[in-house]
């Protein structure tokens, strides 16, 4: 019981608190320089996470119209938007358990650190996945024909993506654009792909560039998706992350380090999406 109340007052100790608000920072620091849906997701909503969703609006074209037209009809044209609306409702959680003897030895946190790489890692590999499968749920598998060299495969979803034409969207540039490939699609355009310029620091997946375009390398595409090129911000995906707390376990001398992921994503603008894949994609 002594051991308990040492341990119940080491973690309210401020020092303590301190080390381990550091330790969160570097969990979502590293969760923002490794995933790839990082670089990719749309940021522009409104509100936090934190409030249960996240606004983002999509603004119709602009109308040229012959001048005067304004004057004539004593207003300007509306600005048409629509409005979409990104709920945090994918609540995940790592609780893990930890001795009591352990704690004594390596400390709070210690221990805490010890974990906070792998539950950065475990993190980011369930946010790239969920964006990834949202991303190709929502926008269009492209049609190979007779093609079969993923070189030509790139090529032409690059055209289809670049010629991308709705009420919100006029064309695409180049460095609007992302491609992402799984590892044997990378391995079979290495020699396409340009290097990173020297000096350059790979973050988030990004292996080079194609076509002027930034390439990036995920082992988390769905199953089957050899290549995505999409216009960066087609999804959203807000999220937080709880900081740590340590909790008691009953009647064991054992101690609980939890962490909480809500996060939610939605796709924004599917028909900036192309993704390739051998067969139909099941999700």
């Amino acid at each position: 019981m002594a051991k308990e109340k040492a341990l119940n007052i080491l973690i309210q100790d401020s020092e303590t608190k301190d080390d381990l608000a550091e330790i969160l920072d570097g969990v979502l620091e590293n969760i923002q320089v490794g995933a790839v849906s990082e670089a990719l997701k749309n940021r522009n909503g409104s509100g936090t996470p934190t409030s249960g969703s996240v606004l983002y609006k999509r603004f119709v074209n602009a109308t040229l119209n012959s001048l005067g037209t304004a004057r004539t009809a004593g207003k300007g044209s509306s600005i048409e938007a629509a409005t979409i609306t990104v709920n945090i409702n994918d609540d995940k959680e790592i609780v893990e358990e930890v001795a009591g003897k352990d704690l004594n030895l390596y400390g709070i946190a210690g221990i805490a650190a010890k974990r906070a790489d792998n539950q950065a890692k475990r993190i980011k590999a369930y946010l790239d996945r969920a964006f990834f499968a949202e991303a190709v749920n929502g926008g269009t598998q492209f049609t190979r024909g007779a093609l079969t060299d993923i070189k030509d495969i790139v090529d032409a979803m690059i055209v289809a993506a670049k010629e991308t034409s709705s009420d919100f969207i006029d064309g695409i540039d180049a460095e609007d654009l992302a491609i992402v490939l799984n590892g044997t699609a990378r391995k079979e355009m290495k020699n396409k792909i340009d290097a990173l310029p020297n000096g350059t620091s790979p973050s988030n997946g990004r292996i080079g560039t194609y076509d002027s375009i930034e390439v990036y390398e995920s082992n988390r595409l769905p199953q089957g998706v050899d290549a995505i090129v999409m216009l960066k911000g087609a999804v959203a995906q807000p999220y937080y992350v709880d900081e740590f707390s340590f909790e008691k376990i009953p009647l064991v001398d054992s101690w609980a380090i939890e962490s909480f992921l809500h996060a939610g994503v939605k796709t924004l603008m599917p028909e900036t999406i192309i993704y390739d894949a051998e067969s139909n994609v099941s999700l």
